[in-house]
């Protein structure tokens, strides 16, 4: 079975696979452009997915360290 960070980086390149084809194909269609266009959506929508991502986790750390920080605080005073 796969680890979760690896669950999670396959979810987040999935995510933009799609959504960068989505707007690939209309790029495509309805702008009359070339299948660079596809190409250049697909990469930077996983890379958009990935720091949207990486944000994400980094503000559950935080919250879990001030949770963390409160508790301790109130223990002392």
């Amino acid at each position: 079975m796969y680890s979760v960070t690896f669950g999670k980086i396959l979810q987040f390149t999935a995510i933009g696979l799609v959504i960068g084809f989505v707007i690939g194909v209309i790029a495509m269609l309805g702008f009359d452009l070339d299948f660079m266009a596809m190409i250049v959506s697909v990469l930077l929508s996983i890379i958009g997915a990935f720091a949207a991502g990486m944000y994400a986790e980094l503000y559950h750390i935080r919250q879990a360290v001030n949770e963390q920080t409160d508790k301790t605080l109130k223990r002392r005073g």
